[in-house]
């Protein structure tokens, strides 16, 4: 496939996700050889002495429309970060659901309400001193797991402008009445998780 091309390719994935009304504004993936991959990634990110992750500089995949307006970027490192907290959050979920996942966080990135970040996302503390993202609580799953193929293929999801998450800013796989139910609007179940807004 030529330089060209490729840029044609990608030029069409953005243009769908534009069209497709993406609450989170688009973000695509490079193209090659016909098909759509995930960007290779490097396991660059490290955890401060405040249990905090933190992200290295690492190149952008960005997203354009057809006039040439950037909708959304993301960094090698920001994908790592949304495989791995698929991983960890979902791992025995289905694709969809990882991929829900991944759409809270970007959603909360998106809002006016949470920081503006992924890594700032990831890293935000609740009003009782614990973490928004549990797996983040010393000796998570956040530090004990690596996303997985199906992780990657999540984000993928994602990038090619899938969002099914209406919004969603919270999720839970508690079935006992909690600060969730009983304080945000509930929009459904996928798998064991329920989703909020």
């Amino acid at each position: 496939m030529t330089d060209w091309s490729v840029d044609i390719v990608k030029k069409l994935l953005c243009s769908t996700a534009l069209f497709a009304g993406m609450a989170l504004s688009g973000v695509c993936l490079a193209a090659t050889g016909g098909e759509v991959e995930p960007t290779e990634v490097p396991v660059a990110v490290t955890v401060n002495a405040e249990n905090t992750i933190s992200e290295s500089e690492s190149e952008t995949e960005t997203c354009a429309t057809g006039d040439g307006d950037q909708i959304m970027e993301l960094t090698d490192d920001e994908i790592f970060l949304l495989a791995k907290i698929a991983m960890a959050e979902a791992e025995s979920e289905s694709t969809e659901g990882k991929a829900l996942v991944i759409l809270v966080v970007l959603n909360r990135v998106q809002s006016d309400e949470f920081p503006d970040t992924i890594e700032d996302v990831l890293n935000q503390r609740t009003g009782g001193g614990g973490w928004q993202f549990s797996p983040m609580q010393d000796g998570g799953r956040w530090y004990t797991t690596e996303p997985d193929e199906d992780s990657y293929e999540a984000v993928e999801l994602v990038m090619a402008g899938w969002d099914e998450s209406r919004g969603a800013l919270y999720f839970e796989s508690s079935e006992d009445p909690t600060w969730h139910s009983m304080n945000l609007e509930y929009l459904y179940t996928v798998g064991s998780h329920k989703f909020y807004r």
